[in-house]
């Protein structure tokens, strides 16, 4: 997953005539080094397949490492935080139901994150790996990065219980 963000790391609105990759021109692994949530996502699936919530695994297979899609992630946009603390508030409250505490989980490191950089993410961060990237193609050496991701990620211990 190759999460998309503004140049300046503003959580912004996004208007078609705008473009997606002008809107969001800058792509890295918030999701997967930040928030360590699963950096996989599920793009095509054999009928009667059971995928989990979210579309990032599947109950009993596993991916293959080199047959990896670049699947670029625009969730970070004006009203994600609102829709996040939604979230944690119905999840926490036992309004919705939870199959698992992933959500609240991602939802604390990023609303910190978020909090110390003055509403934005940290695009100079280099753990983030944020740079220049559009639809028309994976970045260069995306496709060895995202193996090594996905053959080592494991849920933190927290995302584990039931």
């Amino acid at each position: 997953m190759l999460d998309r963000v503004a140049p300046d790391g503003r959580l912004v609105h996004w208007w078609p005539e705008t473009g997606l990759d002008r809107a969001f021109p800058l792509g890295g692994h918030l999701t997967h080094r930040l928030l360590r949530g699963d950096p996989r996502k599920i793009v095509l699936v054999r009928s009667g397949t059971a995928v989990a919530s979210g579309n990032h695994r599947a109950p009993g297979h596993k991916p293959d490492p080199d047959t990896l899609a670049c699947v670029h992630h625009f969730k970070w946009r004006a009203g994600v935080l609102d829709d996040l603390r939604r979230r944690v508030e119905n999840f926490t409250s036992g309004t919705w139901s939870e199959h698992t505490p992933a959500v609240r989980d991602e939802a604390g490191p990023l609303l910190e994150h978020i909090d110390r950089h003055h509403g934005r993410i940290d695009v100079a961060d280099p753990r983030l790996g944020f740079r220049r990237v559009t639809l028309d193609g994976p970045p260069t050496g995306w496709a060895a990065e995202a193996r090594g991701i996905v053959t080592r990620w494991r849920p933190p211990a927290t995302n584990t219980r039931r």
